[in-house]
């Protein structure tokens, strides 16, 4: 059974005042490259299982009946109401979003009683050049090399993994991955795919880690209040928008307005939201993340997790050594962490791992 709702997101971007020079630069960047793109990703009849650049930048839309034919993709609708931020009102409005959300299996997830669910990080990096971004995404964009990743992190950490495609991203459909990440949408759409992927599977309980922007979204389904998971791990996390935003100190952070353009009064921040966490003492949650990361602060990601522990949710920080030049990789230690936490490992016993663990051998597929 699928969760239910109504209409797509319709999220206007508030970006007033003067535009910054890196804003303009990454607009340049994005045009450039759509223009570069635009003829090959719709040539000749686009392929389900090929995920053009083109269609990061300039999302497709995907109807119910389309997503139902097309393989290991489940079609998710959600509502939920916000309260609306005025002074003595408990007024609220209703949302609503729905997409078509991919994931990509490992051989043996559907013999398995449970199964690692892991959200990756950002598709895209203004940090990095055109080519590089190009590069990277072409590199992993199809179901190929999707599922070739899960299989490889199945046979890492002992367990089935299956990786799942944030929307917009990797054939995923729901919104604007370059300027709606970290909004409402984008949690309440994977929250309902996690529950949607659970529930075909036959899973009872899951394990859920996630990358960087993925982390966040781990962060984000622990405060809308599941309660199916064993171990969640939140690896180099954007789990504290707002304060990384202003350890970033960007001129966007400095006035008011997260990387993707929204309002950072707007972006759905976890640690705002602890209080959703539900009671479960079958579940562990552990907070991974290196303390040079330079992409996403680790005092941000410490902030959490000392959040958690004075709202009274146990939850563990941990300390790796992640790769790249700004420190911020840890996907694949993430993964093990799970993959430990589920085999009962004990804290210590897994901060002692990751310590022996050499950089290197810690890169991301």
């Amino acid at each position: 059974m699928q969760p239910t709702a109504a209409a797509s997101p319709n999220v206007s971007v508030d970006c007033r005042g003067k535009e910054s020079k890196m804003k303009r630069t990454f607009r340049y960047y994005v045009a450039a490259l759509l223009g570069t793109l635009a003829g090959t990703a719709h040539g000749s009849g686009p392929d389900p299982d090929v995920f053009p650049v083109a269609d990061l930048l300039h999302p497709v839309t995907v109807t119910r009946e389309q997503c139902e034919q097309t393989r290991d993709a489940v079609w998710v609708e959600t509502s939920w109401h916000e309260r609306l931020e005025q002074t003595g009102s408990a007024a609220s409005k209703r949302h609503s979003a729905e997409g078509c959300i991919r994931y990509f299996p490992s051989p043996d997830a559907a013999q398995a009683q449970t199964a690692l669910l892991f959200i990756h990080g950002d598709a895209m990096s203004p940090a990095l050049s055109l080519e590089q971004n190009q590069r990277n995404y072409e590199k992993v964009g199809s179901y190929k090399a999707q599922v070739a990743r899960a299989t490889r992190t199945s046979k890492d950490v002992g367990l089935a993994v299956i990786r799942i495609a944030r929307p917009g991203v990797f054939g995923s459909t729901g919104l604007d991955h370059m300027h709606q990440r970290r909004m409402s949408e984008e949690a309440r759409l994977v929250d309902a795919a996690v529950t949607a992927i659970k529930n075909r599977y036959g899973y009872s309980r899951i394990q859920l880690a996630g990358l960087s922007g993925g982390g966040g979204l781990v962060g984000a389904l622990l405060t809308l209040g599941r309660t199916d998971i064993d171990c969640a791990v939140v690896g180099s996390g954007v789990v504290s928008v707002k304060l990384r935003s202003q350890l970033l100190d960007s001129s966007a952070a400095r006035r008011g307005f997260d990387q993707t353009g929204q309002k950072l009064s707007q972006v759905y921040d976890p640690i705002d939201h602890v209080r959703g966490i539900k009671a479960d003492w079958d579940r562990r949650i552990f907070i991974v993340g290196d303390p040079l990361d330079q992409a996403v602060a680790f005092e941000s990601q410490a902030a959490f997790q000392q959040h958690l522990v004075e709202s009274g949710v146990p939850a563990t920080l941990l300390q790796a050594k992640a790769v790249g030049p700004t420190h911020h990789d840890v996907a694949n230690d993430a993964q093990r962490v799970a993959g430990w936490c589920k085999a009962g490992v004990s804290n210590a016993e897994i901060q002692a791992r990751l310590a022996s663990v050499p950089a290197a051998v810690s890169a991301a597929e």
